[in-house]
């Protein structure tokens, strides 16, 4: 499991303050604040684990360059990447795998609710997308969540084929989470319930699939190989097209009724 602790240096989306660091309580204090707390419950239930649980804290995952700043010479997600290089001296290659890789990337910021995120190995995305639903949290786990791809430290785990899901919000053009890069991204914008919410479908998650004497145990989608990506596209633009279609064929409609009545 992982996620970003660096923040942006600049807040390159603040109109009014745009030299100015990010606090990034969201992007990524939040994911690195699940983390923390999913490593005490763990803990406590260690005996009861059939994997090993990493919990990877990258760095300079945002200083990548746009229009108004960036470090010369890095790109986006440095941390993660250099991690994956450099993966082969933390495990015994030869007797141990990685199952999956799970990213938490703006998970706590209010009115949350994820996308589908198309880098993410859609079938371990779906089963998170599942478990969350399951546990009650439909609006944060839409069925039909907008379809993106984001790069983001996930993306190293998928290129070398570790099945990997970031979970992450729409921060581009989001009305209910307008402060992604801007020195808003405080902790007044923070939610208990979207971190509480994050929280136990990690937890529920790893309960499904990796939990010893369970009297009901879930396998989901393991190994989580299958991944079929969605055009990107989102829910909102198709909601205005069957609307507009359904306005059209009314129109269509009431003016053939009013020729019929009109010549006959």
């Amino acid at each position: 499991m992982g996620a970003h602790y660096d923040t942006r240096a600049k807040a390159t989306k603040d109109s009014t303050n745009p030299n100015d660091p990010v606090p990034g309580a969201n992007d990524g204090a939040s994911g690195c604040a699940v983390l923390l707390e999913l490593a005490k419950v763990f803990y406590e239930r260690r005996e009861n684990l059939s994997c090993q649980i990493w919990f990877l804290f990258f760095d300079a995952e945002d200083q990548g360059r746009d229009v108004a700043y960036g470090i010369d010479g890095w790109d986006w997600c440095e941390g993660s990447e250099k991690f994956v290089d450099d993966i082969d001296n933390f495990y015994d290659s030869e007797n141990e795998t990685f199952d999956c890789m799970i990213l938490l990337d703006m998970v706590g910021g209010v009115n949350l609710k994820f996308i589908n995120e198309q880098y993410s190995t859609s079938s371990l995305l779906d089963e998170l997308f599942g478990v969350g639903r399951n546990l009650g949290f439909t609006e944060e786990f839409p069925k039909n969540a907008i379809s993106r791809y984001i790069t983001d430290d996930h993306k190293a785990f998928v290129n070398i084929g570790i099945p990997s899901a970031d979970l992450i919000i729409n921060f581009w053009n989001n009305p209910d989470w307008p402060y992604h890069h801007t020195i808003q991204d405080d902790i007044s914008h923070i939610s208990n319930h979207s971190l509480e919410v994050t929280g136990k479908a990690i937890e529920q998650f790893i309960y499904n699939n990796y939990f010893v004497n369970l009297s009901d145990m879930y396998k989901g989608n393991h190994p989580w190989r299958e991944d079929i990506n969605i055009p990107q596209i989102d829910i909102e633009m198709v909601s205005l097209l069957i609307m507009t279609i359904a306005i059209l064929g009314a129109i269509v409609v009431v003016f053939s009724l009013f020729k019929k009545d009109k010549f006959t």
